[in-house]
């Protein structure tokens, strides 16, 4: 008898052997492979989509910072008040409108008077600077990096690209009364929207997703408390400086360098260009003067308002904020660029609570 005989004889003390099913394993590779393969279009295909509907998806996260701001306002009058909370929603809501306009009626022929005599002003700056640097070897070269950048800002189809949906889908008006009309139905009614959201995952979970809602939203109402104090302590200082040096539209430049620090780091940068050109139409010296001020007023700013806001909230270092603003900037123009530090922040609470603290498990400390 041979030996594989043996090995197949029924009750043999030998080893019994079955021959191995290659076609059952190869099916259930080809199955694994397949479900890979339609994870991935899928998950593909719901990129695209939101790479698609980008812009839509940022005017909605535009609203919700503003019901954000309208509730937090809401809250502390009810808090210190007998009002209640729809009540005290509809008191902010009158009382914004109502400055709004008695602001435009009383300053806003001033304001664009302003600007528009700024405005006239600059290029007779441009020019005196032209000459100026002239002089110098070197101010040829920085002319025409000036004059490079300048076209790429200028060319229509940069400006298209940066203007992203204030210039294509909607326009700045319509923008502008969606990010409204949405943020007012978001502050009448958040926990409609919170609990209907929460519910879409899993009852185990649910738990988490409504604490790291609750933690975003306490870093950005305290973020967004930052940045008006910025807004207001900039603008305040700078109008202070500037009518100190009597430099000429102090009350515009202020106001254009409290608008601007809503945006961190670049905004304050962008605001102290017409100001130094303003103060170098005056003299050298006003200009040296004018960059001093600023410098000085960004320090202040840097080292007491800011270091005190980010005890209540997630700190950001400045260079992963600056790349966050290119990228947003890069990927969904302007309204990305100005969003771009708010959805830092709620990435930045999201990676402590669900990576820092629940994978590697080390203590953080959230908002």
């Amino acid at each position: 008898m041979s030996l594989w005989d043996r090995i197949r004889m029924p009750g043999s003390d030998s080893l019994e052997m079955e021959p191995v099913g290659i076609g059952s394993t190869n099916g259930l590779l080809t199955k694994r492979t397949l479900i890979v393969a339609l994870t991935a279009a899928a998950v593909i295909a719901l990129l695209l989509m939101v790479w698609q509907v980008a812009q839509i998806l940022l005017l909605i996260f535009a609203s919700l910072l503003s019901a954000l701001f309208l509730r937090t306002l809401a809250n502390l009058i009810s808090r210190n008040t007998e009002l209640s909370v729809t009540a005290s929603l509809n008191l902010v809501v009158l009382a914004l409108l109502g400055t709004s306009v008695l602001i435009l009626l009383l300053y806003g022929p001033d304001i664009a008077e302003g600007f528009y005599q700024l405005s006239k002003k600059l290029p007779s700056t441009l020019d005196r600077l032209r000459t100026s640097l002239g002089q110098y070897a070197w101010g040829p070269l920085l002319l025409d990096t000036f004059y490079q950048i300048g076209n790429a800002l200028t060319d229509p189809r940069q400006l298209g690209k940066i203007a992203g949906i204030f210039s294509t889908a909607f326009g700045a008006v319509a923008s502008f009364l969606i990010v409204i009309v949405l943020g007012l139905y978001f502050a009448a009614e958040p926990g409609i929207y919170l609990d209907s959201t929460v519910r879409l995952f899993p009852q185990a979970r649910r738990a988490r997703i409504r604490e790291a809602f609750d933690r975003i939203g306490q870093a950005l109402r305290w973020w967004l408390v930052g940045r008006f104090a910025s807004m207001f302590a900039i603008g305040l200082l700078t109008f202070i400086g500037l009518a100190v040096l009597g430099v000429p539209f102090a009350f515009i430049l202020s106001l254009l360098a409290g608008v601007l620090t809503f945006v961190p780091i670049i905004g304050p940068l962008i605001s102290a260009v017409p100001a130094v050109m303003v103060g170098w139409a005056e003299s050298g010296s006003t200009a040296l003067y004018v960059m001093i001020l600023y410098s000085v007023i960004q320090a202040l700013e840097s080292y007491w308002i800011t270091p005190y806001i980010h005890q209540k909230v997630v700190a950001l270092a400045p260079a992963w904020l600056l790349t966050a603003q290119l990228i947003m900037a890069a990927g969904f123009g302007i309204l990305g660029f100005l969003l771009a530090p708010a959805l830092a922040v709620v990435i930045m609470v999201l990676v402590q609570m669900f990576y820092v603290r629940d994978v590697l498990g080390e203590p953080v400390e959230l908002p």
